[in-house]
């Protein structure tokens, strides 16, 4: 029925509209609308409507992720320029020692050696997993040549 109205409709649109002569609507015509796309179904079966995309909600069960720093002692007082900063993390744990970016291999360890300036010293360790789970730990050492 639908398809033999938009026919009747595109027939009549064609023949007011003729190259020879223009026409403008009149109140009352009635105007040809566009198809709306055809669904394809199975006879006796309902879909349901499209719904729109919505973001994937945070992960609430997000393994955390362990670190440990082991050395040097929050407060230490050292004498030499360069110290290394070790400890352990969850094993394929990123950690960054302030700028250096370390990974942390399967046995869970990671050292790095970090330059120090005379004075006090602020080192940040974090640890993050691919969960988005961080930890960290913040020192003070302090350079007295």
């Amino acid at each position: 029925m639908l398809r033999t109205f938009l026919i009747v409709g595109m027939l009549l649109l064609t023949a007011a509209c003729s190259p020879t002569e223009t026409t403008t609507p009149q109140p009352g015509d009635v105007m040809p609308t566009q198809p709306a796309p055809a669904a394809t179904s199975v006879p006796g079966t309902t879909q349901p409507a499209p719904q729109p995309a919505t973001p994937a909600p945070p992960a609430t069960n997000a393994a955390p992720v362990m670190l440990q720093v082991l050395a040097p002692q929050d407060g230490a007082v050292v004498n030499t320029q360069q110290i290394t900063v070790s400890g352990s993390a969850s094993p394929g744990a990123v950690v960054t020692v302030n700028d250096d970016i370390l990974i942390v291999g399967p046995d869970g360890q990671f050292q790095d050696v970090v330059t120090l300036t005379e004075g006090l010293n602020l080192i940040e360790v974090v640890a993050s997993n691919t969960s988005g789970s961080e930890a960290s730990a913040e020192l003070t050492v302090t350079y007295e040549p």
